[in-house]
C-alpha cells in the first residue's frame, strides 16, 4: 500500500481524532455552565428569509417558500440537497440524471418544471444559489449540507430577482455566519454499507471585527449494488426469444461456455476505473468564511469552498432487452456479426476491424473485427450475444464489468461587500469565481460486453458579478432593490459513448460559452398599513457560442453504406446513377469537414443571442397581524442552446441543430397565517402555470436529443403547516397537488414512436390522463412528527419521524412503463439522546425503513433496444455521535 494512494483515509482518521479531541478541549477551556432542562417553546420560531434580497419574516413574503433550518437538517439526518425532496410539496429532487452515472448531479423539478440532464448545453430549470452565487451546472449542484444555516426553496418563476433559468423556482442555500467566540462542534456517523461520515466546524475569531469559520466533512460508504460474475451456458434459441442466442460449438444445451470480451481500455473513455460495487459514496468537502468590518458601515465577507469526489458510479440495473426490436438496431447488428447472418458484405464493413481509422487514425484501434467469430469452431473466442440473459437476478446486482466511477473537483471563491450608506440605503456587491472538473463512467448495459458504456469529461468555469442597491423611501412605505448582473461561463463537455462492442464509438468534444447581462428592479409599496403592491422587472441579454466536434472513431456511417474509406470514389451514387463527377464517399454521405472526414458537425463557431424581459406583479393584504393573503403574476424563461448529441453527419448548420427558449407564466393566490398564539403556522398556495416550448429529451434512434416538445398547463396547490401540540409533541405537514397536462405536442418521436396527445393514454397506466410530464407527480404528502421528552439531569430524549407519499410519476418523456415510478411511501425515523449543557448527542436512525424501492432515473435506449434504470437505496441504519457546545440540551 502506498501512502500517497490513501492519504484521504488518513485525513479521515485525523479529522475524527480532532473532532473528539478538540471537542473535549473546547469544553475544558470554558467555565462550567448550569444547563437548563429543555423547555417547550411558547410559540413557533420566526423564520427569516432573503427571498426578496433582504431579510424578512417568511410570513410577510408573498412567495410560496419551503424553508428548512439547520436544526431540521440535523434532526432529519439530511446530508445533501436531493434529500430535501421528502420535505417539500410539489418538489422533486433526484441525485443523478439518466446515464450520468454520478450522484453529484442534481435533477431538480419544482411544480413540474426543471431539467433532467447534465449536458453542458442544457441549462437547469431550477436555479441553485449558495450565499447568492449561482451554480450554473447541474453537475456538482447536489451539494452537501456543510455548515448551512438554512435553505429556502422558492416556488414558481423567479425571473425578476434571480434571473434566467429559474423558470421553475430557485433553491437558495445560506451558510452560517461565524460567531464572536471560539467554538467547535462536530459529529461522526457510522451505518449500513460501512458508512463513515465525519463533520467538524470551528469558529476562529481573529479580532472583534474579523471573524472566521472553517468547516470540513467527509462522506464514505460502500455501494449497495454488487457486481457479480456472469456464467454463460448454452441457451436454446427459444429460451430468450432471440434467434441469435445460441452459442455454437459449446456442447449440449445447458453446458457452461467459455466466452471472451474486449478489454475496457479498447474503447475511448473519460477514464478507466472499476469498483466491485455501485451506488457508493466517497467525498470530502471544505468550506471557509471570513467576515470583517473595517468600518461600522462596511461588511466584507469572503468565502471559499472545495469538493473532492472519487467514488463508484450510481447503481444501474438492466431491466429489459427487446430482442425483436434489437434485430433492427445496433444490438441486432452486433448479434448478426457474431453469427455471420448478415451476409458477406457486412464482414468487410461494420463487422470488420473497429477503430484504427485513416487518414485520422484513432488512438484506440485497430481492434479485431467481429465478423463470424462464433462460427470458427473455437469455443474459447466466443462473444456473448446481447439479450435478456443479462437481466440480473435482483435489482441490487449486476453483471457489469465496464467503467464504474464518478470523479469531481469543484471549488469556488466569492467576495461580498455590504455598504450601509445610511438608514435607508445599502449597496451590495457579490463577486464570484467557480471551477469544476468532472469525469464519470457508467456500464449501462449491465453485461460483460461493452454494449452501452457512456463516460463524460466536463471542464467548466464561471464568473459572476451582482451589484444592487436596497433601499427605502416615502417614509419607509416603499422598499426596493435595483441591480445589475453579469455572468460568464465557458468550458467543454467531451462525450465518449461505446455502442455495441465499438461498432459505433461516439467521440464528442464540444466547446461552449455563455455571456449574460441583466438589469432588474423589484419594489414593494405599502399603500396602507395592510395593503402592499409588489412589482418587478428584469431585462436579460445572452450571447452563446458553440462548436461541436462530435465524430465516430469507427466510421460506422461509411461502413454501413458500403462506402469506405472516406476518400474512396464509388462507381455509382446511392440512387444507382453513375458517379460521373467522381464524388468521394465523404461528400456523398454529407460529412461536412474536408480535413476531418469522421466529424458530424460543420466546422466553425456557432452563435445564438437571446433577449428576455421577465415581469412580476402582486398584491398582498394583511388581514390581521398573523394572516396575510396575496396574489401574484410572474414570468420566467430558460434560454435555448444547441443539440450536441449527433450520431450522423450534418452537411451544413441548420435550425434543427438548436432549440428555442422555454417560458412559464404563473398566476398564484396564497394565504400565510399563524394561529393559536402562533403555535400553528399554515401556508396555502394555489397556482396556474402556462408552460411553453418545453425542452425535453426525446430518444431519437441512438441519440437522446433535446427538443422543444410542446406546451403544457400545470394547475396545483400546496399546503404546509407547522404545529406545536404541547407536551413535547410537534408536527410538520406538507400536501402538494398538481394536474399537469400537455396542451400541444410537436411532431416528435420517441424511440421511433410518434408522441402526440392522442397516443399518450396508451403510454400510462391511467387511461384518463394524457402523458405525464417527467418527474411531476399528482400528489405528494408528508408528515413529520417530533416528540421531545425531558429527562432528569437536564437531559432529553427526542424522537423524529418522516413519512412521505408520492404518487406515480414518469421519469422520461416517453413514459416508458418499466421506468414509471410507482406510488411510493418513504419512512425515515431517528431517536436522539441529549446530555444537556455543553453536551453530546447520540442518534440512532433509519432511512427508507419500509425498504421501498423505486426507479430514480433511467433510459429507454432504442438504438440498443435496452431499458436500464437506477433504483433508490434500500433500507439503511445509522448512528451518530455529536458534540454541541453550550446548547443547554436544546
Amino acid at each position: 500500500m502506498q501512502a500517497k494512494q490513501y492519504w484521504h483515509v488518513w485525513a479521515r482518521v485525523i479529522a475524527a481524532a480532532a473532532l473528539f479531541g478538540v471537542g473535549h478541549g473546547a469544553r475544558a477551556q470554558e467555565a462550567p455552565k448550569v444547563a437548563a432542562a429543555p423547555q417547550e417553546p411558547a410559540g413557533l420560531e420566526e423564520i427569516v428569509v432573503t427571498a426578496q434580497k433582504r431579510s424578512e419574516n417568511i410570513q410577510d413574503v408573498p412567495i410560496a417558500i419551503t424553508a428548512v433550518t439547520a436544526q431540521t437538517l440535523e434532526t432529519r439526518g439530511i446530508t445533501e440537497i436531493a434529500q430535501l425532496s421528502n420535505l417539500a410539496p410539489n418538489v422533486t429532487l433526484d441525485a443523478s440524471t439518466p446515464f450520468s452515472g454520478s450522484d453529484t448531479v442534481l435533477a431538480a423539478y419544482i411544480r413540474g418544471i426543471g431539467q433532467n440532464d447534465f449536458a453542458f448545453n442544457q441549462d437547469p430549470g431550477v436555479g441553485v444559489y449558495v450565499d447568492g452565487v449561482y451554480l450554473a451546472r447541474s453537475v456538482g449542484a447536489n451539494t452537501t449540507m456543510l455548515d448551512v444555516d438554512r435553505i429556502e426553496i422558492l416556488k414558481g418563476p423567479q425571473g425578476t430577482l434571480f434571473g434566467r433559468n429559474t423558470i421553475g423556482g430557485a433553491i437558495s442555500i445560506v451558510t452560517r455566519e461565524p460567531g464572536k467566540e471560539f467554538m467547535f462542534r462536530g459529529d461522526a456517523t457510522t451505518g449500513s454499507y460501512n458508512r463513515m461520515d465525519v463533520k467538524a466546524t470551528m469558529d476562529l475569531p481573529i479580532t472583534d471585527t474579523v471573524l472566521t469559520t472553517l468547516s470540513f466533512d467527509t462522506l464514505k460508504r460502500e455501494g449497495f449494488q454488487k457486481r457479480i460474475p456472469f456464467t454463460a451456458t448454452n441457451v436454446a434459441d427459444e429460451t430468450l426469444g432471440n434467434p441469435l442466442a445460441y452459442i455454437p460449438d459449446c456442447g449440449p444445451v445447458g453446458a457452461r461456455c467459455p466466452y471472451t470480451t474486449d478489454p475496457t481500455t479498447a474503447f475511448p473513455a473519460a477514464g478507466y476505473k472499476n469498483f466491485g460495487a455501485q451506488g457508493g459514496q466517497d467525498q470530502w468537502n471544505l468550506r471557509g468564511k471570513l467576515v470583517a468590518r473595517p468600518i461600522e458601515s462596511l461588511k466584507v465577507t469572503v468565502t471559499g469552498d472545495y469538493t473532492h469526489v472519487a467514488e463508484e458510479s450510481t447503481a444501474n440495473t438492466l431491466l429489459s432487452v427487446n430482442s425483436v426490436v434489437s434485430a433492427t438496431a445496433l444490438g441486432g447488428l452486433y448479434n448478426a456479426c457474431l453469427r455471420g447472418f448478415a451476409g458477406p458484405n457486412i464482414f468487410g464493413a461494420p463487422c470488420g476491424p473497429r477503430g484504427g481509422l485513416s487518414p485520422t487514425p484513432s488512438p484506440y484501434g485497430p481492434i479485431p473485427g467481429l465478423g463470424g467469430v462464433n462460427d470458427d469452431g473455437n469455443p474459447y473466442n466466443n462473444y456473448l450475444p446481447f439479450d435478456n440473459r443479462f437481466v440480473p437476478p435482483n435489482i441490487d446486482t449486476t453483471y457489469a464489468t465496464g467503467n464504474n466511477f464518478s470523479q469531481l473537483s469543484n471549488w469556488g471563491v466569492a467576495a461580498t461587500l455590504e455598504w450601509t450608506l445610511n438608514d435607508h440605503y445599502t449597496v451590495k456587491s457579490i463577486s464570484a469565481y467557480r471551477q469544476l472538473h468532472w469525469d464519470t463512467g457508467l456500464d449501462q448495459d449491465g453485461s460483460p460486453d461493452a454494449m452501452l458504456e457512456p463516460s463524460f469529461d466536463m471542464v467548466q468555469h464561471e464568473f459572476s458579478e451582482e451589484l444592487n442597491v436596497n433601499g427605502k423611501a416615502f417614509d419607509d412605505r416603499l422598499n426596493f432593490v435595483a441591480g445589475a448582473y453579469y455572468f460568464r461561463e465557458a468550458g467543454h463537455l467531451h462525450d465518449f459513448v461505446t455502442f455495441p462492442a465499438g461498432l459505433l464509438m461516439i467521440d464528442g468534444p464540444n466547446d461552449l460559452q455563455t455571456d449574460a447581462k441583466a438589469l432588474y428592479v423589484h419594489v414593494n409599496f405599502n399603500v396602507t398599513d395592510k395593503l402592499v403592491l409588489t412589482g418587478g422587472l428584469r431585462y436579460t441579454r445572452e450571447h452563446k457560442l458553440f462548436e461541436g466536434f462530435q465524430h465516430d472513431d469507427n466510421g460506422l456511417t461509411y461502413k454501413g453504406a458500403e462506402c469506405f474509406p472516406p476518400a474512396s470514389v464509388p462507381a455509382a451514387l446511392p440512387n444507382g446513377a453513375p458517379n460521373a463527377a467522381g464524388i468521394n464517399c465523404q461528400t456523398i454521405l454529407g460529412f461536412p469537414s474536408a480535413t476531418q472526414p469522421y466529424r458530424f458537425y460543420p466546422p466553425g463557431v456557432n452563435r445564438l443571442d437571446f433577449r428576455n424581459t421577465s415581469p412580476m406583479a402582486g398584491l398582498d393584504y394583511h388581514i390581521t397581524g398573523d394572516v396575510m393573503a396575496y396574489i401574484t403574476y410572474s414570468k420566467g424563461y430558460k434560454s435555448g442552446n444547441w443539440t450536441t448529441r449527433l450520431s450522423s453527419p450534418n452537411p451544413t448548420y441548420n435550425p434543427s441543430l438548436h432549440f428555442s427558449p422555454e417560458y412559464a407564466t404563473t398566476e398564484e393566490v396564497g394565504i400565510k397565517s399563524q394561529w393559536l398564539d402562533r403555535r400553528l403556522r399554515a401556508n396555502l398556495a394555489v397556482f396556474n402555470t402556462g408552460y411553453s416550448n418545453i425542452q425535453l429529451n426525446s430518444q431519437q434512434g441512438i441519440s437522446p436529443t433535446l427538443v422543444n416538445a410542446g406546451d403544457a398547463r400545470i394547475n396545483g396547490a400546496e399546503l404546509e403547516t407547522d404545529m406545536l401540540l404541547g407536551g413535547g409533541l410537534s408536527f410538520t405537514t406538507g400536501i402538494g397537488f398538481m394536474h399537469a397536462y400537455y396542451t400541444r405536442l410537436n411532431n416528435v418521436e420517441d424511440n421511433g414512436l410518434p408522441v402526440s396527445i392522442g397516443s399518450c393514454p396508451e403510454r400510462t397506466s391511467d387511461p384518463n390522463r394524457t402523458c405525464f410530464l417527467p418527474l411531476t407527480p399528482r400528489w405528494k404528502v408528508s408528515v413529520g412528527p417530533q416528540y421531545l421528552i425531558p429527562l432528569p439531569g437536564d437531559r432529553a430524549l427526542q424522537f423524529n419521524a418522516d413519512w412521505t407519499y408520492t404518487s406515480q410519476m414518469a421519469t422520461d418523456f416517453g413514459n416508458t412503463q418499466l421506468l414509471m415510478r410507482g406510488g411510493v411511501n418513504i419512512v425515515n425515523a431517528s431517536a436522539t439522546f441529549k446530555t444537556g449543557g455543553d453536551h453530546w448527542e447520540i442518534v440512532l436512525g433509519g432511512t427508507n425503513i419500509t425498504d421501498a424501492r423505486y426507479i430514480v432515473v433511467g433510459q429507454n435506449q432504442g438504438g440498443i433496444a435496452q431499458i436500464s434504470g437506477t433504483y433508490d437505496a434500500p433500507r439503511e441504519w445509522y448512528a451518530t455521535v455529536r458534540f454541541i457546545p453550550g446548547s443547554g440540551g436544546k
